[in-house]
């Protein structure tokens, strides 16, 4: 279909976005951290596909000797992934090809769990985009099965974590599935936790022979970092085990009687279906975001993420002068927001996803799931206010709240604030404690080193004003109700920077169809970029043959739908970056993610870490307060468990005057 209205729609769009993007906020002195992160030697940085390849255990390895030991790691019952007996999905799209969740940084740090056609397509995706080279889904249909194949010192190697097997030569060298499906000598090995536990090998073998073969590339859809912001007044908390019925539950868990089963035995929520499998099931954490806004101004200054005529006095936030005056506060965070789960088929007795407390006079309160461009009234039924927000941010990853003020600088105020939010966490990815002595590190910042924060746009292609809402250029053709023909032609969309910064680097990344086989007329999708302005596009991806940034297709696409996504670290840091997509068939999905870096760096701030858990039936404490990212360590007793690991940067309402 055909815009109408379009053009009148863009200039909105540019205007609104424009006035959106400048900031009140003066001179800063205080501090926030960015990601932090505690690693350990045993427990990857799972931030991102990059920081994942720089493991210690595995870093400096040959390609092939790298591969399996991500396999080891990502199917060891501490630290790997566990299949759960059904897939996870996220958000309203309701075609597993885009709901399915097969982001790998997403299912290692929020999840911790998926099933073939998710951790098969993960492993392809984690491989490539941290630098190990080509990788390829493998679909075995006469098996309804999927796996991966991974290119190292010029051959495809098996890697399979849903079945947890790999093949295995004489020599202890990785193996491809065509050669297992030929060479029985490869089958000839002792059964165990990496070579197919729970199968019938002979029974295995046969159906390997037997099935057709499929190679498909881009399933996963990648990009995700585990950004977040850690700010004067918030505590984050993560524990190893479930902190009441706390998970996503998604429409398409309702629809697999087995896996809703599983879902409801206790520990309610998702669990393996192996249990020796895993250690865990899932994990929660916890945002305490409580900024002092009376006296001193430095939470304030710290925390808010746009403001307007409004200020820190001893009675709280005020009106500078009078008239109207509002100021924005972004709940934002690596992790999947959830609520606790009443009856798994109602949503409506679900809650405390996030809570907001407030107390003032003169108050509005509104909130935006989209930086700003929409706010949507809030309406307490009484001061100090309580609001439940589970409704509007479940399944969300973040939301913003704007605090409105009207009047006289001394009749409107805003006292108090506290957000409480809840997260699902995989509790492999955390650092766990062991007999004898640890040793820990607290990062900060990106994979580049640099103390970035995020802005994500991935709008719904079913909603035709979402997916308009972020181009300045609409398609030729947009179809929301298509499931794989949506868009056609070319579109340009414009991602800002937050306010206050500039973008550092920024990852784009697309859906698109393909052709089947090897087509007459191979498709020609492409993306570009241009940093601040919307010319001298430079090339991000181009499909087709003898392109430099095609996809490696070394043998066919068997499948009509892949992802793209790429980053780019900008020489300049920009104000915006214009991102071109061309659907050539059809792009079926975009989405865009801003590394922004603030005008006004921060000064160090302490922070602090606790480390909780058990000894016998004895509680151990450890905290550890760092000026800096830096290393510490920790000696535990006999067989400790882990209870939780918390980061902490106190208000400076609590920090007692030098």
């Amino acid at each position: 279909m055909t815009h109408r209205n379009f053009r009148l729609r863009c200039v909105l769009a540019q205007t609104f976005i424009a006035g959106l993007f400048i900031v009140c906020l003066g001179e800063v002195a205080s501090a926030r951290w960015y990601s932090p992160r505690v690693v350990s030697p045993r427990v990857a940085d799972a931030y991102s596909c990059r920081t994942f390849a720089e493991h210690p255990a595995w870093r400096d390895l040959a390609p092939e000797a790298k591969a399996k030991a991500m396999f080891d790691y990502l199917t060891n019952p501490e630290t790997g992934l566990f299949p759960p007996g059904g897939a996870v999905f996220e958000g309203p799209e309701k075609h597993y090809e885009y709901a399915m969740v097969r982001d790998p940084i997403k299912l290692i740090n929020v999840y911790g769990c998926g099933f073939c056609d998710a951790v098969g397509p993960a492993m392809a995706g984690l491989w490539e985009q941290g630098g190990g080279g080509p990788a390829r889904t493998v679909s075995l249909p006469g098996m309804q099965h999927t796996l991966c194949e991974v290119f190292a010192k010029e051959q495809w190697r098996y890697i399979d974590l849903d079945l947890r097997g790999v093949f295995l030569d004489k020599n202890g060298q990785l193996r491809s599935l065509d050669e297992a499906r030929r060479d029985a000598a490869l089958w000839e090995r002792e059964q165990g936790p990496g070579f197919f536990p729970k199968d019938d090998l002979a029974s295995l073998k046969k159906q390997y022979e037997a099935t057709e073969v499929n190679h498909r590339y881009g399933v996963a859809a990648t990009g995700h970092t585990m950004d977040f912001v850690l700010r004067r007044g918030e505590t984050f908390t993560r524990w190893w085990q479930p902190q009441g019925d706390r998970w996503l539950v998604h429409e398409a868990d309702l629809k697999d009687k087995p896996y809703r089963e599983l879902l409801e035995r206790a520990p309610r929520g998702p669990k393996p279906k192996h249990a020796d499998w895993s250690k865990y099931t899932h994990g929660n954490g916890r945002f305490v975001y409580e900024p002092s806004l009376k006296g001193k101004p430095d939470d304030w200054e710290d925390g808010a993420f746009d403001s307007h005529n409004v200020q820190v006095t001893d009675a709280g936030l005020m009106l500078i002068k009078p008239g109207d005056g509002w100021a924005v506060f972004e709940v934002r965070s690596p992790y999947v927001i959830v609520p606790e789960v009443g009856k798994i088929d109602d949503v409506k007795d679900d809650k405390e996803a996030s809570v907001i407390e407030a107390d003032g006079t003169e108050v509005t309160l509104a909130w935006s799931p989209d930086y700003g461009d929409t706010w949507i009234t809030l309406e307490p039924k009484k001061w100090p206010a309580t609001l439940d927000m589970t409704a509007q941010v479940a399944g969300r990853y973040g939301y913003q709240l704007k605090v409105g003020l009207k009047g006289k600088p001394d009749a409107a105020v805003l006292k108090s604030l506290k957000i409480t939010t809840w997260v699902q966490v995989a509790p492999a990815s955390l650092p766990t404690l062991r007999e004898g002595e640890n040793s820990f590190e607290l990062k900060s910042g990106d994979h580049h080193g640099l103390q970035t924060r995020v802005l994500t746009i991935q709008p719904n292609p079913t909603d035709e004003n979402q997916f308009l809402h972020y181009l300045l250029r609409a398609p030729k053709e947009f179809d929301p109700t298509s499931r794989s023909e949506r868009a056609q032609g070319t579109l340009l969309a414009r991602l800002p920077s937050l306010p206050k910064t500039k973008i550092a680097w920024f990852s784009a990344g697309a859906s698109f169809r393909t052709s089947v086989g090897n087509p007459d007329n191979p498709p020609r999708n492409a993306i570009r970029f241009a940093p601040n302005s919307p010319r001298d596009f430079q090339p991000l991806f181009q499909d087709g043959p003898n392109s430099a940034t095609a996809l490696a297709r070394p043998t066919e696409q068997t499948h009509w739908h892949y992802n793209v996504d790429r980053e780019v670290k900008l020489d300049t840091p920009a104000n915006a970056v214009y991102v071109e997509y061309v659907g050539n068939p059809h792009l079926n999905a975009y989405r865009l993610i801003a590394h922004c870096l603030d005008d006004q760096p921060r000064p160090a701030t302490p922070l602090t870490v606790k480390h909780v858990w058990t000894e016998g039936d004895a509680p151990k404490e450890h905290s550890q307060t760092l000026n800096e990212a830096g290393r510490y360590a920790i000696s535990a007793g006999t067989a400790p468990v882990n209870t939780l690991i918390e980061l902490s940067v106190p208000s400076s309402a609590a920090v007692p005057p030098r």
